[in-house]
């Protein structure tokens, strides 16, 4: 039995096409487009983006950490939004000058964000670890000793604008961390960090239950991404 072979295909000859490169299929990725980046906040310091708005309300700190790594997304090291929040304050943009206060300021609602911080305690010494934090541009664990960390309680409380401006790479407050309205609560063995302000006060809190949830406490996500607008 003989078959006839077209001589051509498409509109081109079969030579022109032995000639094309054969395509493979590529992989499968998480597009970043202008739409998602609006909504994000490009931050020089640490070439992250980080959200404008909370994500994952209600959920405890493990799950939300499951949840973020599911998107392709991270939780912010205390380091992390320490820098978003210092961007936020110097800029002169209205947008981020509104988002620094509606994170800071001391008014209804409550709202509180979880941090990338667990807390662990090896003799006498304080680790604080990160999981699936986005460090030098990839996704990892990360652990560092504490050095030079406030550790005890101030209610009230220590300077905002002090611990913004410190250099610190675990991104806490100094030991030596002037006096201020901020609400400040020490690591403890087991525990895990967040930020959060209601009506009577905001706090930097680092001695918060991993299980604990609620309506208004919820994730800022951090996203690397290659271009920014």
């Amino acid at each position: 039995m003989k078959y006839n072979i077209p001589d051509q295909f498409m509109g081109k000859s079969l030579k022109e096409l032995m000639k094309e490169p054969v395509k493979t299929p590529e992989q499968k990725q998480n597009p970043i487009n202008v739409q998602s980046l609006n909504s994000y906040i490009y931050v020089p310091s640490i070439k992250l983006h980080i959200a404008k708005k909370r994500s994952l309300l209600g959920l405890d700190w493990n799950d939300t950490q499951t949840e973020l790594k599911k998107q392709n997304l991270a939780m912010p090291t205390p380091y992390q939004f320490r820098e978003f929040l210092k961007y936020l304050r110097d800029s002169h943009d209205t947008e981020h000058q509104g988002l620094f206060k509606e994170i800071t300021e001391v008014r209804e609602p409550w709202r509180a964000e979880w941090l990338n911080a667990r807390f662990e305690k090896d003799g006498r010494d304080i680790y604080l670890a990160s999981e699936n934090a986005l460090v030098n541009g990839k996704y990892e664990f990360s652990k560092q000793k504490l050095i030079d960390c406030l550790t005890e309680d101030k209610t009230p409380g220590i300077s905002l604008d002090a611990w913004l401006d410190s250099n610190a790479t675990h991104g806490l407050p100094l030991a030596k961390t002037s006096k201020g309205d901020l609400y400040y609560w020490a690591p403890v063995n087991g525990t895990v960090s967040r930020f959060y302000a209601g009506s009577g006060w905001t706090g930097l809190d680092c001695g918060g239950d991993p299980s604990f949830s609620y309506s208004h406490l919820g994730v800022r996500a951090v996203m690397l991404a290659k271009s920014r607008i």
